[in-house]
């Protein structure tokens, strides 16, 4: 091929990456697995609330979120609905993915060689998709390759760690984890297609799915118990709280985000991708989990003295959320909003010192956040300073 038809060729991929695109019907069939994995995770951190079994519960909230990652970021590549081999290829791994989601609750027990075969199965598969389209392009061909050979050793250790015992899988999990973390920091500088409303929508699918598990653990739990007048109070507070989470995020972060992505070039729009939304986002959703067994111990014993378990739990998640918007804001336009900063202390404070119900913890805790957040929103409006008008 001449330079001239390669370039026009080129041309092409970048007009047809940056085209308005939107979420396919099979992405969001596939998501109906994840939110299935998001539930199953919730459940394994409720059923141990010591920091060993958050632990784990954070390890395998890390390897499914990066499975989905894994998806996002091949469908970032290409239409997955567009052409019949991938509509199929995607198809194919939904059982395996489900099967993934199923084994989450017994992955440190009898579960573990079935949740490891599930995930290596899965990630192997997408990663072959998406590399099948990334070695067409000469300018994208290194870094998937510095991505994908770390990569693809994360779901082995994960199958070799199925098939331990104790600690050792443990271990395992983590290395899987440091794995895919590691894959993402050596190949993200590279070329990569990605579209970026499109990449910013699917992120923000995902916290949906997250706060959607919130709002059914505390409807699920105020149903099991039965409308009484302290149930109908700790179930209003919970549901409070998610709206004020839903109002901290879609108020202005996924526009940031987008608009950071797009008006990055080259190889400084993988990394961005890889910051604010691989990496950036998991705490968010990490959080919202955090939230999710919280709000449903509240509407379980509303007037209870609250554990301390809950309590850190509680300031965590608020820790965990702000603290990825301070992330967000730093990496695009280098600024603080230091009122979110004082949110976090305020939680951190009254969860370590504070007494009362836990319906009154979570109230005041809504509260303190959506004060933070009506400032920081009121400043993003404004434009002023100029440091935090893109971020707020």
């Amino acid at each position: 091929m001449s330079a001239e038809p390669a370039a026009h060729a080129a041309d092409a991929a970048d007009a047809a990456v940056e085209e308005e695109r939107h979420a396919t019907n099979l992405e969001l069939f596939l998501d109906l697995v994840f939110v299935f994995a998001v539930t199953q995770i919730t459940g394994l951190v409720a059923h141990d609330l010591t920091p060993a079994g958050v632990g784990r519960g954070a390890l395998i909230a890390g390897l499914a979120w990066w499975l989905w990652s894994q998806y996002t970021w091949a469908g970032a590549a290409l239409d997955l609905q567009r052409h019949a081999s991938t509509r199929l290829l995607v198809l194919v791994t939904v059982p395996p993915t489900l099967l993934m989601a199923i084994a989450i609750p017994t992955a440190y027990g009898d579960g573990g060689p079935w949740f490891g075969a599930a995930y290596l199965t899965v990630q192997w598969l997408v990663l072959a998709m998406q590399g099948a389209e990334a070695v067409r392009h000469a300018e994208r061909r290194g870094a998937f390759v510095a991505y994908a050979s770390m990569a693809s050793l994360a779901p082995a250790a994960v199958l070799i760690g199925g098939l331990l015992d104790g600690d050792a899988r443990t271990i395992a999990y983590a290395i899987a984890v440091a794995l895919n973390v590691g894959a993402a920091f050596r190949g993200a500088g590279g070329e990569w297609a990605l579209n970026p409303g499109h990449f910013a929508e699917r992120h923000a699918l995902f916290v949906i799915i997250a706060l959607g598990e919130a709002l059914v653990a505390i409807g699920a739990t105020a149903t099991e118990l039965g409308l009484d007048r302290s149930t109908v109070l700790g179930a209003g507070v919970a549901v409070i709280g998610a709206c004020v989470l839903w109002w901290t995020y879609f108020a202005y972060i996924p526009e940031v985000t987008e608009h950071a992505l797009c008006d990055a070039r080259g190889g400084r729009r993988g990394v961005l991708a890889r910051d604010l939304m691989t990496l950036g986002h998991f705490p968010i959703v990490a959080g919202i989990i955090a939230y999710a067994v919280v709000a449903k111990h509240v509407v379980r014993h509303p007037t209870a003295t609250p554990t301390v378990a809950d309590r850190w739990l509680l300031a965590g998640a608020v820790a965990l959320i702000l603290g990825a918007y301070l992330h967000i804001q730093w990496r695009t336009v280098r600024g603080l909003a230091p009122e979110r900063l004082v949110a976090i202390a305020v939680v951190a404070l009254g969860c370590a010192f504070g007494g009362g119900i836990p319906g009154a913890y979570l109230g005041a805790t809504a509260v303190v956040v959506g004060i933070a957040h009506g400032i920081s929103r009121r400043r993003y409006q404004r434009r002023e300073p100029a440091h935090v008008s893109h971020a707020g």
